[in-house]
C-alpha cells in the first residue's frame, strides 16, 4: 500500500477463508517525503536565480547553499497542488555553488519530517554578449549582456579596439566606433566580455553596411534658353557614381568627382515641358546602394493660378481652405489676403488643383489671390477674389438628422473656439441651451431634458468680443426616445427557472417589454412603469437551457428606447420529481426525502424561503436521489422545494427549475 508523507496511523486485520480478525493494536508511523529527484536553476535579470522543481504537494521545500561566493538565501517555498514549486533569490555573483534540497511536512507536534538530501551544483559563468549594429558610415553597436561587466571590441586576430569600451547597464550595453568606417563588406569585429577578472568567450560579428544613396543637391538650369540642367550631388568620397535619365534609361554617364562632390550635364537637350528623372547610385565597399532619383522639368510654362474656390462675394468662416486651378507640379504656391502673405508656401506635387489652409482670419470683408514660383520665376498674380468672413453657425454631431436621443440627453457640437452657442427647439422661443462655450477644440455639448416625440433642433453662437452673431444652423430633426430601463431583477448572471418575474425601474407612464436577446428578439412580456418608477413582469420561458439574455426596452408613444438594458441569466429549464414524502403523508423527524434527477447536486429548501434549506448538498444519480432533514420541521401542513445542479452535460444545462412537493403532514410533540 501506498501512504503520503506525514502522520500516519495505521492497524492490521487478517482474514482467512472468509473470516476476518479484529483489528490490531494502532501504530503510528512519521512518513517521510521522498527524496527530490532534479531541482533547476535558471539565470535571471540582474544576477537572479530561479528555483524550481517537482515536490509533494503542500510540502515546504529547502534550499540551502553549501559552498560559493556571498551571503546568499533561498526562503522556503511551498510545493503547489499540482506538484510544483519555484522560488527567486537575488544577488548572485559570478561562480561556482554546491546546494542541497529537502521537503518536507510538519509532524503534527511542532516539528518536521524531511526528506534525504539532494544535493547538486551549478556554475554562473559571464555569459557571450549579443550584438546588432547600425547601418550607419559610423557604426553604432549595441546588444545585451551581463550588468556590471565592460564590452569590449576588437578587430579580428587580435587587432586594435574598433570602439570604445561599453559598461553594461541594466542589461544593455551600446559604443559607437572610433571612426568613421563607411561603406564596408564582412569586416570581422571579436568582442566579449570582461568582469572582476572574468571573461566570457569571444563573441565573432561580421559587419556589412551598404553606401547610402548618393544625394543630389540640386539641379539648375534648364530654362527657356537652357535645355539641359546641371545635377550636383555629394557621395563618398572613394564611391564610383553613375547616372541615367528617365529619356535613354541604358545610357550610364560617369561623373566629375572632387572629393566627394560631384557633377553632370548632359550635352545633349531634354524635351521641354516633360517631366524627366534623374537616377544616382554610387559603388563602394563591393557594393552598389540604392538609387536616388529626382524629376525635373525644363521650360516649364508657368500659369497664372486661378482661385475656384470661395467664389467672389461668399460668406466663410475664419477657418476655410482656399482652392484652385491651373498649379504646375514642382512651384510653390502663395496665398496673400488684402496683399499680405497669409500662409507658408505650399509646395505643389501635381500640375492642376491645388489648395491652402487658412485659419484665424480677421472678420470682415477680405481680398484673396495667389501666386505661384517655379525655379525662382514668378507667375503672374491671380484675379482677387472678394470675400466677407463672418461667423458661421455651429453644427450639431449629437444628434445627427434622423437619429434618436435620450430624454436625458446631451447635444453635442462643433462651432468656434471662444464662442457661446445657443439651441432652441425649432417654433419655439424658449432656449434649450444657452452661453454654451465652445473649447479650444472647436467642440461644445450641454445636457438637456426632452420629451418623448420627433423634435427639430438649431443653434447659433456668438463672440462678445469681436461683436459676431451667427444665422441659424441647418435645423436637425431627430427622435426623443424613453430612458433605457435598468433591470434589477434577476440579477447578472443568476439561475432562473421557465417561470420567473423580472423587476426594475423605469420612467412613470413608459411601457417595459421583456425580451430575449436573440436572433427574434423574443417577446416574453410587458408592464406599464408605477408611479414610484418600479415594474415588473412575470415570463415564461420555452428556450432551451443555459445561458440566456434578458432585454427590457422602455416605450412610450410608439418611441422605443436603446435596447441597452440587457442581463445575462442562466436558464434551469428541467424539472427534476420529488417521490417522497407523498401528498397527504404523516411523516416522522427526521423527514426522509427522495426523487428522481440527472446526475449533480440537489438540495431541499423549504417552500416559503429557499435560503432556509432542509436536506443540503444531496447527491443524484440515475438513480435519483434521496437525503433527510437537517433541521426540525414545524408541525402541520408542509411543502418542501428541491433544485439541482446537473453535470451529465447531455443538453447544455447546469441547474434544474424549482419544483415543488405534494402537501404532507409532520405531527406535533405528544402531549405531556
Amino acid at each position: 500500500m501506498t501512504v503520503d508523507p506525514g502522520v500516519v496511523t495505521l492497524v492490521a486485520q487478517q482474514t482467512i477463508q472468509g473470516v476476518s480478525s479484529l483489528r490490531g493494536t494502532p501504530v503510528t508511523f512519521k512518513v517521510r517525503p521522498s527524496r527530490l529527484t532534479s531541482v533547476s536553476v535558471t539565470a535571471l535579470a540582474d544576477s537572479g536565480l530561479r528555483f524550481s522543481g517537482a515536490g509533494h504537494k503542500n510540502a515546504t521545500v529547502d534550499v540551502i547553499k553549501l559552498s560559493g561566493p556571498g551571503s546568499q538565501t533561498i526562503p522556503p517555498v511551498t510545493v503547489s497542488n499540482n506538484g510544483t514549486w519555484s522560488v527567486d533569490s537575488a544577488n548572485w555573483p559570478l561562480g561556482r555553488y554546491s546546494f542541497k534540497a529537502t521537503q518536507k511536512v510538519p509532524d503534527n507536534i511542532g516539528g518536521w519530517i524531511v526528506s534525504s538530501e539532494y544535493t547538486f551544483s551549478y556554475t554562473i559563468e559571464l555569459p557571450r554578449p549579443t550584438v546588432d549594429y547600425t547601418g550607419d558610415y559610423t557604426p553604432v553597436f549595441s546588444g545585451t549582456g551581463y550588468t556590471g561587466a565592460a564590452v569590449v571590441l576588437y578587430g579580428p586576430a587580435g587587432g586594435n579596439k574598433v570602439a570604445p569600451d561599453a559598461q553594461v547597464s541594466g542589461g544593455r550595453w551600446s559604443s559607437t566606433a572610433s571612426a568613421e568606417w563607411g561603406p564596408t563588406f564582412k569586416r570581422k569585429v571579436d568582442l566579449r566580455q570582461e568582469l572582476n577578472g572574468h571573461v566570457s568567450g569571444w563573441e565573432e560579428l561580421e559587419v556589412t553596411i551598404a553606401p547610402l544613396p548618393p544625394v543630389i543637391t540640386e539641379i539648375t538650369g534648364g530654362d527657356d534658353s537652357q535645355l539641359s540642367p546641371t545635377i550636383k550631388g555629394t557621395c563618398w568620397i572613394e564611391a564610383v557614381v553613375n547616372l541615367v535619365y528617365s529619356d535613354a534609361p541604358t545610357i550610364v554617364h560617369p561623373v566629375t568627382m572632387t572629393n566627394g562632390n560631384w557633377t553632370h550635364r548632359r550635352a545633349t537637350p531634354f524635351t521641354p515641358n516633360v517631366t524627366h528623372t534623374v537616377t544616382v547610385t554610387q559603388t563602394a565597399g563591393q557594393q552598389t546602394s540604392l538609387p536616388a532619383s529626382r524629376n525635373f522639368q525644363v521650360s516649364r510654362a508657368l500659369h497664372k493660378p486661378v482661385i475656384t474656390s470661395p467664389v467672389r462675394e461668399a460668406e466663410v468662416a475664419r477657418d476655410l481652405t482656399v482652392r484652385g486651378q491651373l498649379g504646375v507640379a514642382g512651384a510653390s504656391m502663395q496665398l496673400r489676403v488684402d496683399g499680405i502673405n497669409a500662409a507658408p508656401p505650399q509646395q505643389l506635387i501635381t500640375d492642376g488643383e491645388w489648395s491652402i489652409a487658412l485659419t484665424g482670419l480677421a472678420f470682415g470683408r477680405r481680398i484673396f489671390d495667389a501666386q505661384q514660383t517655379l525655379d525662382g520665376r514668378p507667375s503672374e498674380l491671380s484675379d482677387p477674389v472678394a470675400v466677407m468672413v463672418v461667423l458661421m453657425p455651429p453644427v450639431f454631431t449629437v444628434p445627427l438628422p434622423g437619429g434618436k436621443v435620450p430624454r436625458a440627453a446631451t447635444i453635442a457640437g462643433k462651432g468656434t473656439p471662444g464662442a457661446k452657442v445657443q439651441v432652441w427647439e425649432e417654433g419655439r422661443e424658449d432656449l434649450l441651451l444657452m452661453e454654451v462655450p465652445v473649447g479650444f477644440d472647436g467642440c461644445w455639448e450641454g445636457a438637456v431634458n426632452l420629451p418623448v416625440g420627433v423634435i427639430t433642433l438649431q443653434a447659433r453662437q456668438t463672440m462678445e468680443a469681436q461683436k459676431e452673431a451667427s444665422g441659424e444652423s441647418s435645423p436637425v430633426t431627430c427622435d426623443v426616445v424613453p430612458d433605457a430601463p435598468w433591470i434589477e431583477t434577476p440579477v447578472k448572471d443568476g439561475e432562473i427557472g421557465r417561470v420567473t418575474v423580472v423587476s426594475g425601474f423605469g420612467e412613470p407612464g413608459d411601457t417595459i417589454t421583456i425580451s430575449l436577446d436573440d436572433a427574434a428578439h423574443t417577446v416574453l412580456g410587458s408592464t406599464p412603469v408605477l408611479e414610484d418608477r418600479t415594474w415588473s413582469v412575470a415570463v415564461t420561458l420555452t428556450q432551451p437551457a443555459g445561458a440566456q439574455v434578458l432585454v427590457a426596452v422602455a416605450s412610450l408613444d410608439g418611441f422605443e428606447s436603446d435596447r441597452c438594458a440587457r442581463q445575462p441569466v442562466v436558464l434551469g429549464s428541467y424539472s427534476p420529481v420529488i417521490d417522497t414524502p407523498q401528498a397527504g403523508r404523516w411523516v416522522a423527524e427526521p423527514v426522509n426525502f427522495s426523487g428522481q434527477g440527472r446526475r449533480g447536486t440537489g438540495e431541499v429548501t423549504s417552500w416559503y424561503n429557499p435560503e432556509y434549506v432542509w436536506a443540503p448538498a444531496l447527491a443524484v444519480s440515475a438513480q435519483g436521489w434521496q437525503g433527510w432533514s437537517v433541521r426540525r420541521l414545524s408541525a402541520g401542513g408542509n411543502w418542501c422545494r428541491f433544485k439541482q445542479t446537473i453535470v451529465d452535460g447531455a443538453d447544455g444545462s447546469t441547474i434544474s427549475d424549482w419544483v415543488q412537493s405534494r402537501r404532507f403532514e409532520v405531527p406535533g410533540p405528544p402531549p405531556r
